[in-house]
């Protein structure tokens, strides 16, 4: 069999003589930075101690000039080392009764001391059963990234469906066209559903310079600075609190107003404290910046109350102290899916193996059905999962840790934590045990070290080259046999 000629190719577009080797000494952001990748590569780096890490870290970054001392000290700093206490805000989240609401047959809502509200099952439940369908969410939120061509007419302004390009005469959205903004609907229902487009977005209705624009709830003009400033930033919860606001002054029910408030709420300032003292940000923080990008503290705090001045400039007859602003973030960072705020859904509590899956439409607006993933016993709390059930131990405990404020204790994370437990436990009986038998072998050679031949080496003394080897792949066993030609 011809061996055929492998070329090595160093793919960088520096030769390697332009590769600097030069003592570098990182900064401490971005030793954090390269510890989070390692613990993203593989979650068994995770429990590594910082002898290893630091060996890691180095193996990384061979120019570095960092010493193990330094990346504890850096480590702790950040209270990333395992034995770090960690913050969580669990006893900070309140919750009140909510009022108007109707639950789907078999559902109850019940109070506990430990879990706040949550939703029990009256009766049994079969495994793929429908539980119930929220058809429309209490707030819808469009997506923020779809916000310029929103305004350039090429998205439908209520769900930011993108608008078909196949014809772009505007006689093709006859009726789903603005007669005043240049915004469009991808649809009636859309349109019929936009109920607050108006208020808004058209300024003519609302011109500040008039003494009638002190009587109007809604100033439009500033609502869309707002809006380009949420969007500049990437904030999609003060975008979305935006929104929800105007939802609720448009109301004349009151009712959204209380239900919003009803839910389960924290101020983002304090959620804040759990990213920062976590020291990864937005590597674990799901809320997509949902408290602005990530900053410094002070410039978080900057951005907060930049937002909440433009907040209360939309809404010169409802206006909100600084720390409503800020509960209003944490209340929809912690209680939204999919950007959207569910009423039923909202209350379900999380569990890492739940018993009810959440499945989406396949538009945004179509809602959401709640089915049993399981059998489901009569009075069973019904649970959903905030996080990915197939992330590592680690990487789940951090994300609830940091976006919901509680270290997980289900039976999943026990189970999983005991699992870790047994395999480092095997791990060190393995290698107590090779160095015992090292150590025999070395006391019956009259102290002389040797080395153990690999079966590797022994196939290459004995001339035995018809041992066939396997390799795993994707689940899949492929035989290579050392004989084919």
């Amino acid at each position: 069999m011809s061996v055929p000629n492998i070329e090595i190719l160093t793919i960088n577009d520096k030769s390697p003589e332009e590769i600097s080797t030069e003592p570098v000494v990182p900064h401490e952001r971005q030793i954090v930075d390269n510890v989070i990748k390692l613990w993203k590569e593989d979650s068994a780096n995770e429990d590594l101690g910082v002898s290893k890490l630091h060996a890691l870290v180095k193996e990384n970054n061979p120019n570095w000039s960092l010493s193990e001392k330094r990346l504890k000290t850096v480590l702790k700093s950040f209270n990333l080392l395992n034995s770090a206490q960690q913050f969580t805000y669990a006893n900070e989240i309140t919750s009140k009764e909510t009022p108007n609401l109707t639950l789907p047959k078999n559902v109850r809502l019940q109070f506990t001391k430990n879990r706040g509200k949550g939703l029990y099952s009256t009766n049994s439940l079969k495994e793929g059963e429908l539980i119930w369908e929220e058809k429309t969410p209490l707030f819808f939120i469009p997506p923020l990234d779809r916000l310029n061509i929103i305004a350039n007419s090429k998205a439908c302004t209520y769900c930011g469906s993108l608008i078909s390009t196949n014809n772009s005469s505007r006689s093709v959205l006859k009726g789903l066209d603005c007669n005043v903004c240049k915004d469009v609907w991808c649809s009636q229902f859309c349109k019929k559903t936009d109920k607050i487009h108006q208020l808004l977005k058209h300024n003519v209705y609302h011109d500040d310079t008039t003494k009638k624009s002190s009587k109007k709830q809604i100033i439009s003009s500033n609502w869309i600075k707002y809006e380009t400033f949420c969007h500049d930033n990437k904030w999609n919860a003060a975008f979305a609190v935006g929104l929800i606001h105007a939802y609720c002054i448009n109301d004349k029910s009151g009712v959204l107003s209380k239900q919003f408030d009803a839910m389960a709420k924290v101020r983002q300032d304090i959620r804040y404290k759990a990213i920062d003292s976590s020291g990864i940000g937005a590597s674990f923080d799901n809320s997509n910046n949902g408290g602005g990008a990530l900053f410094v503290k002070e410039q978080q705090v900057s951005l907060w109350k930049q937002g909440h001045e433009m907040f209360n400039s939309i809404f010169p007859l409802n206006q909100v102290s600084y720390e409503e602003y800020l509960t209003f973030l944490g209340t929809y960072n912690i209680n939204n899916i999919d950007s959207s705020l569910f009423l039923i859904q909202s209350h379900l509590n999380h569990n890492c193996d739940p018993n009810v899956r959440v499945v989406f439409g396949d538009k945004k607006t179509d809602g959401i059905k709640v089915y049993a993933k399981r059998e489901i016993r009569a009075n069973e709390e019904l649970t959903t999962s905030y996080v990915n059930p197939s992330h590592s131990l680690n990487q789940r405990l951090r994300e609830l840790r940091v976006n919901w404020g509680f270290i997980c204790n289900c039976n999943k994370c026990k189970a999983d934590a005991k699992s870790i437990q047994r395999k480092k436990s095997n791990e060190t009986a393995s290698s107590n045990t090779k160095m015992e038998i090292k150590k025999m072998l070395v006391e019956n050679h009259d102290g002389k070290e040797f080395e153990i031949e690999s079966p590797n080496d022994l196939e290459a003394n004995t001339g035995d080259r018809s041992r066939r080897k396997s390799v795993r792949f994707d689940e899949k066993v492929i035989a290579v046999n050392n004989n084919e030609k």
